[in-house]
């Protein structure tokens, strides 16, 4: 295994959490990325996981994970993010948005060191969703007295600059080359057993 600094944790539905998964990992560099359904291994420095939010609730699959690797994120640098597009966004909200409910409730689900949390905007574009979401969100979105359209808030400048704050908190400090760094370099183990199988994972959501 490459001797990375960090591992980007994902999930998506319609791609952009996973879009900003990869900013934030090409602002950190040093990293690994994957699917959540993908993990094999938490021996790094820093770990970054970032939820999709849908239905105002964080993804099934990253709080499944949380709950499975909770003991072996216990001694771990942790960072985590979201990406959402509330109702009622507009250019003036997404300048001000902090997303501050759900960040605290994925922080309240692990025992590690979280060293910062981020909000991030997404998108929606209707041709892109399956004709059951889009009738399930046109419904929801009628019922809080709004009209379901287009809109993209993604910020690639804002998710490479959080990567690379990640990158200055997780090595200013001297003690930031933990022992498990310098165990990985002389092939220690990789703290998540391997999976059997061939590797496929369900459709991404």
């Amino acid at each position: 295994m490459a001797n990375k600094l960090a591992l980007v944790i994902y999930d998506t539905k319609y791609g952009s959490t996973e879009q900003v998964a990869h900013w934030v990992a090409e602002g950190i560099n040093d990293t690994d990325i994957r699917h959540v359904d993908d993990v094999t291994s938490l021996f790094y420095d820093l770990i970054v996981i970032g939820s999709p939010v849908y239905n105002e609730a964080p993804s099934t699959r990253i709080l499944a994970f949380l709950e499975k690797y909770r003991d072996s994120l216990a001694n771990k640098r942790l960072a985590i993010f979201t990406v959402s597009l509330p109702y009622n966004m507009t250019p003036e909200r997404a300048k001000s948005y902090a997303g501050a409910r759900i960040l605290e409730e994925l922080a309240g689900r692990v025992k590690g060191n979280i060293i910062d949390k981020r909000a991030f905007l997404g998108k929606l574009e209707e041709k892109e969703l399956t004709a059951l979401d889009r009738l399930s969100l046109r419904i929801q979105y009628f019922l809080k007295g709004y009209r379901l359209k287009d809109a993209n808030y993604l910020d690639r400048d804002a998710a490479i600059a959080w990567g690379r704050r990640l990158f200055e908190l997780a090595t200013r400090a001297p003690e930031a080359v933990t022992t498990e760094r310098k165990d990985r370099k002389m092939g220690g183990s990789t703290g998540v057993p391997e999976r059997k199988g061939d590797g496929q994972r369900e459709e991404k959501k």
